[in-house]
């Protein structure tokens, strides 16, 4: 009881990834919740019949990603506070990556044939070399902002 006393009134409430200029947060979430809206009305995986099929659902929602990317580095590039604008270009490198991955995954499933093991057809991230799985700091982020809805979509 102790324990969850000190966690609910006096834990501290800071994290290394709280920025401090408190309109970007803002900005994001307007530009993500529409962004993540129209990636879940995209057919799910499930309903595609061939890799092909699966690789231009996969397509679309890569493009919204990009935009909406897009347009959070323009967001971005109000923020003057320099521990903030070091803290979103290393998260903008982690979309990046995420990016990267889903062209990588477009591709792949492009190139699967009829004799293609679903095995082989799975989504996989980039290993980076620090830092742990660049798509739980990306979601880490965006919960220490109130941010949401930028996260990593679920539609893969």
């Amino acid at each position: 009881l102790a324990f969850w006393a000190w966690i609910s009134l006096l834990a501290p409430l800071d994290t290394p990834d709280r920025l401090t200029t408190r309109s970007f947060p803002v900005d994001a979430e307007a530009i993500c919740a529409p962004a993540q809206v129209a990636i879940e009305a995209l057919p799910p995986g499930n309903t595609a019949t061939t890799a092909k099929e699966r690789a231009r659902q996969v397509e679309m929602g890569t493009a919204i990603t990009i935009g909406m990317v897009g347009e959070l580095k323009t967001a971005a590039a109000r923020v003057t506070d320099a521990d903030d604008n070091r803290i979103i270009e290393l998260w903008f490198e982690d979309w990046d990556a995420y990016i990267d991955d889903r062209e990588a995954y477009v591709a792949k499933l492009d190139a699967a044939t009829d004799e293609t093991p679903n095995r082989e057809l799975i989504f996989t991230l980039q290993e980076r070399a620090s830092g742990g799985i660049y798509t739980r700091r990306i979601d880490g982020l965006g919960n220490a902002n109130d941010m949401a809805s930028c996260r990593v979509p679920g539609d893969i």
